[in-house]
């Protein structure tokens, strides 16, 4: 008798776990530390949510909270549990990612679409081992369009941006600006305008849709470009694992099928769509453009090159072919292969 309410309870147990991580209904936290009407939020993640609840039929559902902690704290929020799902630049933890820094190497591409593809097709063939996001539910990453240097002044010349204050947001971004002789502010997207209002900073780099998204555009004279951008940010939607267990296979399958490369080919064309925008409204506010070329341009290039040699040597370190990784980035976005 005993033996057999041994096997009962544990039968009863196990049902229980079956049950509790498959729950018929879930309802997911989004921690939102962007501005509630930034394009971030209603044309890429809130849609994103839209399909899931209609595939889903209802199952999985949202719910967006103001947020839940710092933004570069929302990998640690989310890892934890105190939220469920987020938005969050890599580069907001550069201690953690590395592999990551490819995508937002310079000198890439100048639209979002075509550097996101070829960044999530190379990472998915060489570096999925060295598992970067382990501890979180990746949904997808992405890049956005280029970033290029905004400034209060109408520069013209990169040697006009010595010593000038800049904000940035990433290891990649901290080593072009001091290749460039600029003193880097580190700090989010939120806090940039607070910063150049005050003149704490001389200026940022960004994408144009951004400069005028959080209204930088107020204290923005002078822009200077390079071709495929100084940058671009890889950015990534993220789960708790425990809550994404409490899904159906059913539903999470309906889920990745709107997430990975198809979520990645979305937000990135949203983000190019917004750069039209962006450049066509700074032209309009009287922005002076200066396009670094010739041989400006070559020695540009040639003063940064090492960070595509360090990012071959730090993926050798990881266990990854960093030089043949290197090299299929580059021939997908020389052949623009985005299909």
């Amino acid at each position: 008798m005993r033996s057999l309410i041994i096997a009962v309870g544990v039968a009863v147990s196990s049902f229980v776990a079956v049950g509790a991580s498959w729950a018929e209904n879930v309802t997911l936290r989004f921690s939102n530390w962007l501005p509630p009407t930034h394009y971030i939020v209603t044309e890429m993640i809130q849609p994103w949510m839209d399909s899931v609840e209609e595939a889903t039929q209802g199952r999985v559902s949202f719910e967006t909270s103001p947020a839940l902690g710092a933004p570069a704290a929302h990998l640690d929020l989310v890892s934890t549990g105190v939220a469920d799902i987020a938005f969050v630049p890599h580069g907001y933890t550069p201690a953690r990612f590395k592999l990551t820094e490819l995508g937002e190497l310079p000198f890439t591409s100048d639209d979002a679409v075509t550097n996101s593809i070829a960044y999530w097709k190379t990472y998915n063939k060489f570096m999925l081992g060295a598992n970067e996001h382990r501890g979180v539910k990746l949904l997808s990453f992405w890049t956005t369009t280029p970033s290029q240097i905004f400034v209060s002044d109408p520069l013209t010349t990169l040697d006009q941006l010595a010593g000038k204050k800049i904000r940035v947001t990433s290891p990649t971004l901290e080593k072009i600006a001091d290749t460039l002789n600029l003193t880097s502010v580190s700090a989010s997207a939120s806090e940039a305008y607070e910063l150049m209002s005050r003149g704490t900073i001389d200026g940022t780099f960004f994408q144009s849709d951004s400069i005028v998204a959080f209204r930088l555009d107020e204290f923005t004279k002078g822009q200077i470009n390079v071709p495929g951008g100084f940058i671009h940010s890889s950015q990534m939607l993220i789960m708790n694992p425990a809550k994404w267990e409490e899904i159906s296979d059913a539903d999470q399958k309906a889920i990745e099928e709107l997430s990975g490369e198809s979520m990645a080919r979305k937000f990135a064309s949203v983000w190019d769509a917004k750069a039209q925008e962006g450049d066509d409204v700074l032209a309009e506010a009287g922005v002076v453009v200066t396009e670094v070329s010739g041989s400006e341009l070559e020695k540009l290039i040639d003063s940064l090159q090492y960070l595509r040699t360090d990012w071959v040597e730090e993926a050798n370190k990881r266990g990854i072919d960093g030089q043949a990784a290197l090299e299929y980035f580059e021939k997908l976005l020389d052949e623009n292969a985005v299909e």
